[in-house]
């Protein structure tokens, strides 16, 4: 139990619930390279990762890694489909594992939205010619951020668009492959999904989960010296993000207002 309350997406379920999933909750243990979802495969099972990590591959080419307290296979939660990915051990690896039917019966609205959302930062087939264009979102010191939607099904996204003449003349290639690896290892509420990366011959794309609001810093700047609850709030969700990047052993050296994005939804808090 104390576990799952630890869990990011598990933090707002009462005792009662916690109780209730702890419950339905089975413990499974892999040994290294042991495959614990097949591609293809139909299966009714959710996991959270107590101990260890494990690779995701598409079609036999790697795509992420997934360590504590990270979940997977949360698409036959809703769907009765093939699985898209196969998952392997890195390490002997410790799971959390939820029946599809168990975990209905205590499923909370908001998780659900939560878990429908994450679907599409996690989906891996989106290549450039299903994004349609709408607007810039800015212009960073590598390159350009713009709105996306996927015209499949008009989720939005950002992606920033770093011209391969930059890339080249700064010297950026190994600056860019270790943004890539971090940010495809991170999964939480409150640090920005990276889903995937693309190309062609002139740029290198970052396809990332889009933030509609403002920087930190914009908006001390409209309320003013903030009150101890405004503090409270936004100190303690910056330290869960952090908190959540320890865990993995990575650090973050830049944190300041500028880099910190507030979602629309709490401008008003």
């Amino acid at each position: 139990m104390d576990f799952l309350r630890s869990v990011p997406m598990f933090k707002n379920f009462t005792d009662l619930k916690i109780d209730q999933l702890a419950k339905i909750s089975k413990t499974e243990s892999f040994s290294s390279g042991e495959k614990i979802i097949n591609q293809g495969e139909i299966s009714n099972k959710f996991y959270v990762i107590k101990q260890g990590k494990v690779d995701v591959f598409v079609n036999s080419s790697y795509t992420r890694t997934l360590n504590y307290m990270d979940y997977f296979g949360e698409r036959s939660m809703f769907f009765s489909e093939p699985r898209t990915a196969t998952v392997k051990a890195n390490g002997r690896v410790e799971l959390i594992s939820i029946d599809k039917n168990d975990f209905k019966l205590i499923l909370e609205d908001n998780l659900k939205d939560f878990l429908m959302n994450r679907f599409n930062l996690r989906d891996n087939s989106i290549q450039l010619s299903d994004l349609i264009y709408n607007f810039s979102l800015g212009v960073g010191n590598y390159g350009d951020v713009v709105q996306v939607m996927n015209k499949k099904n008009n989720f939005l996204y950002a992606l920033k668009i770093i011209p391969r003449k930059k890339i080249d003349q700064d010297d950026l290639h190994s600056y860019l492959d270790l943004e890539k690896k971090i940010l495809l290892q991170i999964d939480h509420p409150f640090i920005v999904k990276l889903v995937k990366t693309m190309h062609d011959d002139k740029y290198i794309f970052f396809l990332m989960e889009l933030i509609k609001g403002k920087e930190l810093f914009d908006v001390i700047r409209d309320i003013g010296l903030l009150n101890k609850e405004q503090t409270q709030f936004y100190c303690g969700q910056i330290l869960l993000a952090i908190n959540y990047l320890h865990q993995r052993k990575f650090i973050h050296r830049d944190v300041k207002p500028e880099n910190i994005m507030i979602d629309s939804s709490v401008l008003k808090i």
